[in-house]
């Protein structure tokens, strides 16, 4: 019972997972070619599986130690030390002769036969064990190979791109030295070119060519002196005019050939990124079928093995319902009554024993299903960083194009900001038309105080002028609605700026404060911009505080009840409000709302 037990026990290899998961790997209960074939897949490369035999047993059973060992608190404890103490004992032991201790009688053969079967799985196991530590270990060799070879072919781009470095560096140097050339020569004219009149050479200046002619013509300066006053100037001209033009054509075809050089390295080289990058695509393609093949594969294994254990699990509930039923226990010796009702309580135990057991390998199978896609993810993502890496690479040509658009969009935004100033020009425009508006409106209150007929007088010329003016308004009507949303848009903006925005209902009494203080030091300050604006303001107030006073007179016998005696009024909120009506009444014949809004806030600041 306790040999059963500690068998039941006993781990299997897959309780143990190595570092490296692979579909390749043998299920435990499959052939030994069949695992030679998983082993030397395209995970392993060319593994060979050593060759399986079972090992004959002849050790004895160690009774003692077996009954020493308390099977539950190994289950409960999960002492694998103690199963790999005696994984060894208990698989290669012999049972054959074995005699019960109480009747001397032999093992039941089936039992014998079920103890044997177990033996030989867990050999097998253990096969398969050492045979996934071995292929875990060439797997670590050939990882560690592939990264060498991976940073050697790093060191060797890098190498690359130095001497492409140092090639572009010589290039753009010889460049710069046949453009200076190229100068020189178009620099010098054909005065500074001095030709023996004896012979085809040329020199920089006279005195090398008099020491030429002493050296190598002496006896033929005479007959030379007469050849050179004979030879026109103008042949030589042409002459120096063909050796530079064919000075000069000899650096064009040098600049076309080295032009022509870079535009075949640049082709090379886009080539070169295009079909590394079609390799990387189709590796991709394969490792990523590879994977799912080997996933499916696992799946199928795990699959096939739980349907085994399944029907191992029913076959026993079948047994046992047999068992019950009819309530007796077959052996070899012929069909006796059971008894002993401590038997079914055993199989019971051992029914739930198995049921426990596969359970356990549920868990594990889901566990090892979860690791399988969390490095399915992991693979994924490596892949999506080396092609991030790759598109990297070439994205030369994108930063050319976001070079380009950002040269697009300075130069838009340099045509913005001249529509801008534009537009404040013809702001100052409008603000000065409104001014000379004003100081129309305002020459007629000069005289009020010297004489009241010559005061009438001035304010209906004042009076026409504006008319004037509002009729040039009338005939343009555009020019008010094409600056009503600049001048829409400038004070959303101002109003953004004392922090009130665009989308606002309402602002608190205390903010209403602090900004008409704000306000009020920027009139202020405008005020003492213009010298003349506190003047004709107040010039304003009389003349409108005159005109209420007028018909406050008029109309106080009409409008006054009897005995009721008429209160002072505030003379600036009355002239502030029939001058505005005034001046909106004056400007009511436009159909732009624009202009009496902008008109009060230069008058009154409004």
């Amino acid at each position: 019972m306790a040999l059963s037990q500690l068998l039941c026990l006993l781990p299997w290899p897959w309780w143990h997972p190595s570092p490296v998961a692979s579909p390749g790997l043998p299920p435990p209960m499959q052939s030994p070619t069949t695992t030679a074939q998983g082993l030397s897949g395209p995970l392993f490369g060319a593994y060979t599986l050593p060759t399986f035999k079972f090992q004959p047993r002849r050790e004895s059973v160690d009774w003692r130690r077996i009954s020493a060992l308390d099977v539950d608190r190994v289950a409960r404890e999960l002492d694998v030390a103690t199963l790999q103490e005696n994984i060894a004992g208990v698989t290669f032991c012999n049972l054959d002769r074995e005699v019960c201790g109480r009747c001397g009688q032999p093992v039941d053969p089936v039992l014998l036969k079920v103890l044997r079967l177990a033996q030989l799985s867990i050999e097998y196991l253990l096969h398969c064990q050492d045979c996934l530590s071995t292929s875990v270990a060439q797997l670590e060799a050939r990882l560690q190979a592939s990264l060498g070879q991976q940073e050697r072919g790093q060191q060797e781009l890098g190498r690359q791109a130095d001497e492409l470095k140092g090639v572009r560096e010589e290039s753009r140097r010889r460049r710069k030295m046949i453009s200076a050339l190229q100068q020189l020569l178009l620099q010098t004219g054909a005065h500074s070119y001095h030709t023996c009149h004896l012979c085809d050479k040329t020199f920089m200046n006279a005195t090398f060519l008099r020491g030429h002619i002493q050296r190598r013509h002496a006896g033929m300066v005479e007959g030379g002196k007469q050849r050179k006053q004979e030879q026109p100037v103008e042949e030589v001209l042409e002459e120096l005019r063909a050796k530079l033009k064919w000075t000069q054509g000899e650096l064009e075809a040098q600049r076309e050939a080295e032009r022509q050089r870079q535009l075949q390295e640049a082709e090379i080289i886009r080539q070169r990124e295009a079909e590394t990058k079609k390799e990387f695509d189709e590796w991709k393609e394969k490792e990523r079928a590879k994977l799912y093949g080997e996933i499916d594969k696992l799946k199928k294994l795990f699959w096939d093995e739980f349907k085994s254990v399944a029907n191992q699990n029913s076959t026993l509930e079948e047994k046992l319902q047999a068992l019950q039923s009819h309530s007796v226990m077959k052996s070899n010796l012929g069909s006796l009554r059971d008894e002993e009702p401590e038997e079914r309580l055993r199989q019971a135990q051992e029914l739930w024993a198995l049921k426990e057991k596969m359970e356990i390998q549920k868990t594990e199978w889901r566990r090892k299903m979860k690791a399988l896609q969390e490095e399915h993810a992991a693979q994924k993502r490596e892949l999506q960083e080396q092609n991030e890496r790759l598109q990297a690479t070439l994205s030369q040509d994108q930063r050319k194009a976001a070079a380009q658009a950002q040269r697009q969009i300075h130069a838009l935004r340099t045509q913005l900001q001249e529509q801008a100033r534009l537009i404040a020009s013809q702001e100052e425009m409008m603000q000065a038309m409104s001014l000379r508006k004003v100081e129309g409106i305002c020459e007629g209150p000069k005289a009020v105080d010297t004489d009241e007929d010559s005061s009438e007088e001035e304010l209906e010329d004042s009076h026409s002028g504006q008319q004037k003016v509002l009729e040039a308004l009338r005939r343009n009507p555009t020019l008010l609605k094409q600056f009503r949303p600049v001048l829409e848009d400038t004070l959303e903006e101002k109003l953004e700026s004392m922090g009130i925005k665009r989308d606002a209902k309402g602002i608190p009494a205390q903010t209403l404060r602090h900004l008409e203080s704000i306000l009020r030091a920027q009139r202020e300050q405008k005020a003492r911009r213009f010298s003349e604006f506190l003047s004709l303001r107040e010039k304003l107030i009389k003349e409108a505080t005159s005109r209420v006073k007028d018909r406050q007179r008029d109309r106080a016998p009409v409008s006054q009840p009897e005995g009721e005696v008429p209160g002072r009024p505030n003379l600036s909120s009355l002239c502030k409000g029939n001058f505005q009506s005034v001046v909106h009444t004056s400007l009511g014949g436009m159909q732009d709302d624009f202009s009496y809004p902008y008109f009060s806030y230069l008058l009154f600041g409004t």
